[in-house]
């Protein structure tokens, strides 16, 4: 049975929490408090519906953290984690929605890596984004200078990627394989569900390993829920399907590929 989903949060820097792929995870989100602002509307998402929309006047009404008040609160909190002797593996620009989307980007990007070699030196820093905002100014140059792109990747057709993402502005998924291109490397994230919307049957996953094969990340990263989704009626995808769909795209792509 699925955990719960996560609250929405009210601060911007959380955890450290155990990540089933990045192990002890600082998270850093540079999302308005209290609020879901993202560009798509996944079905599966543990921060549960978007409820608002993604264009200027509405990105424009909501109070988003200075590049400064981010970068002063991560070094405070990796002081803190230093002087109790917790080790942590990353650093993961995550929180409410799409990071992105801060009007700001490129500015608090450079305040989290001064931040991190202030005060954790050689701690890996990671973004999870959906890869809906990378034609944005300065979006895909500042994701280079992490040390990994995590972009979403649930579909390899048009109608599964509306299905599963349900997009909140005029966004396709050959928008999103374009935008990666811009992108020195990545890691694509895959959630595949069951239920009332399933990309994990034969057909849907051989479209999808048809995408990661365009894309050419340097790792790919298949997973179900751990949390209850938005959709109640979805479900998770046995663990025995989910590493056959991780063995096949790994063979026909050979990109390394972990089921988790």
């Amino acid at each position: 049975m699925a955990l719960p989903g996560y609250p929405l949060l009210d601060d911007v820097v959380y955890g450290p929490f155990e990540s089933r792929r990045l192990g002890a995870s600082l998270g850093v989100n540079i999302l308005p408090v209290g609020v879901k602002v993202c560009a798509f509307n996944c079905n599966y998402c543990q921060c549960g519906w978007t409820s608002e929309l993604t264009d200027d006047a509405t990105l424009g009404k909501w109070k988003w953290p200075t590049a400064r008040e981010v970068g002063e609160g991560l070094a405070r909190r990796l002081k803190e984690l230093a002087a109790a002797g917790t080790k942590i593996d990353a650093i993961t620009i995550a929180g409410n929605g799409e990071p992105t989307l801060h009007p700001e980007f490129p500015s608090v990007v450079e305040e989290i890596l001064g931040a991190r070699d202030r005060a954790g030196k050689g701690v890996p820093v990671h973004i999870l984004s959906n890869g809906a905002n990378l034609a944005a100014y300065g979006v895909a140059e500042s994701l280079n200078l992490l040390d990994e792109r995590h972009i979403k990747l649930d579909a390899g057709s048009e109608a599964m990627f509306l299905d599963m993402n349900s997009p909140t502005t005029d966004i396709g998924i050959w928008d999103v394989m374009r935008g990666v291109r811009g992108l020195t490397d990545c890691v694509v994230q895959a959630m595949f569900t069951q239920g009332r919307r399933d990309n994990s049957i034969p057909a849907e996953v051989d479209m999808w390993i048809e995408a990661v094969k365009k894309i050419k990340p340097k790792r790919v990263d298949v997973y179900s829920l751990a949390r209850e989704p938005a959709d109640p009626q979805i479900t998770s995808v046995p663990n025995e399907r989910l590493q056959e769909i991780a063995r096949l795209c790994e063979k026909q792509t050979g990109v390394p590929t972990t089921a988790y």
